[in-house]
């Protein structure tokens, strides 16, 4: 029986590659008062996208991006970019997974928070990972 990856595993990876590339911790629950820089990760989508060779899903993950209010955006930006090449470089899974697609799906927003004046952006990217190999027999 082939054993699909969790969406727990890929949380993990993605968490443990941003707060290790970048300068951002990235959080599982955002508290009310949480202290600005941060990120946490929303996993929008999983779906089966099958080859003729290989069992594959794929995952769609915004990444949420908060910086500190300020009256400049450098800052900001520097963290969408530092979040972006973060997530360029190869993102390892547990044994039996293969990550062989990761693609960036652009900004999807970018926004002042009305209550905190926090900038907050979404990156969007995309994941196939593949579990087994199809065979005849």
């Amino acid at each position: 029986m082939l054993k699909k990856l969790s969406i727990l595993d890929m949380h993990v990876a993605l968490k443990n590659k941003i707060e290790a590339n970048t300068h951002l911790k990235c959080i599982d629950n955002v508290g009310v008062n949480e202290p600005s820089p941060f990120t946490f990760l929303e996993i929008v989508g999983m779906t089966e996208k099958n080859t003729k060779t290989m069992y594959v899903d794929e995952y769609i993950i915004h990444v949420h991006v908060i910086s500190e209010p300020s009256n400049s955006s450098i800052g900001h930006y520097a963290n969408i970019s530092s979040v972006q090449e973060a997530l360029t470089e190869y993102i390892r899974l547990p044994d039996g997974f293969e990550l062989f697609k990761q693609a960036s799906s652009g900004l999807i927003s970018n926004y002042i928070e009305k209550e905190t004046n926090e900038r907050h952006a979404v990156l969007g990217f995309i994941f196939n990972v593949s579990y087994g190999f199809k065979i005849k027999i």
